[in-house]
């Protein structure tokens, strides 16, 4: 609903949008939700885009910070019940976030988003998470599993799950950010190279060691796994969706 006078006063107080004009009374101004201070109306679809690029690009950062809360919240299940050892320290959470979630949802949150606002926020943001967070948790236990078998070293194993980590997180990015363009190809390359260069370049500063030649071979077996497991994941919640709402 919209208006400046006070024969409108019942119409905005009910409807679910209220948009005033400050030249407006003052009445129809604090009856609103919303209320224009130029006082004109072609303003509309301008704070429409603004409102559609907020919460679409939040639902992509969120996604992106839920992954590891979901990774962290498993692996941490594990290693109480199962008694093995967590794989990660603090350095290597901060080199994977750094370059797979704070870069680029900094960069990701300014890009203009048009696209119609679907769903519910929190469910949007849990639905994309979830497979994400499945994959990151299952690889990394199968990697500390296997590199126990080969009798790998704790710090090649540490290592390894570091990259499994950065490179299931440019997975999970790519697929955030579609459909994609050049600014965002962009993005996810500058992400990728930075995080490459940073890891050979500064890898004792973040831990990050040399590894043994069988710790490379499931480090890259993994890796190849890791994709179609995230694609089945993502299939399985957005089919398990559909059955529980009877939505597309």
């Amino acid at each position: 609903m919209t208006g400046d006078g006070v024969n409108d006063v019942l119409a905005l107080k009910d409807a679910d949008c209220s948009v005033a004009m400050a030249s407006g009374s003052e009445a129809a101004v604090q009856a609103s939700q919303l209320v224009l201070l130029e006082s004109d109306f072609s303003k509309m679809p301008d704070v429409v885009m603004e409102g559609r690029k907020v919460v679409n690009n939040l639902e992509r950062s969120g996604s992106l910070f839920l992954v590891k809360n979901i990774f962290s919240l498993i692996m941490s299940s594990m290693t109480i019940f199962l008694g093995i050892t967590y794989p990660l320290k603090p350095a290597h959470i901060s080199l994977i976030s750094m370059f797979t979630i704070g870069l680029p949802g900094l960069c990701l949150s300014q890009i203009p988003n048009r696209e119609l606002i679907k769903g519910k926020f929190m469910t949007n943001i849990l639905l994309k998470a979830l497979p994400a967070g499945i994959t990151d948790a299952i690889i990394v236990a199968a990697m500390i599993f296997f590199g126990n078998i080969f009798e790998s070293k704790q710090s090649d194993i540490s290592t390894a799950s570091t990259i499994l980590l950065s490179v299931v997180g440019l997975m999970i990015l790519l697929r955030i950010s579609k459909p994609m363009n050049t600014l965002k190809w962009g993005i996810w390359v500058l992400c990728a190279v930075l995080m490459t260069l940073t890891m050979v370049f500064l890898g004792g500063f973040f831990s990050v060691s040399g590894m043994s030649v069988k710790c490379v071979l499931l480090c890259v077996n993994f890796s190849i796994i890791a994709e179609p497991m995230l694609r089945y994941l993502t299939m399985l919640v957005e089919a398990s969706k559909k059955l529980f709402t009877g939505k597309n």
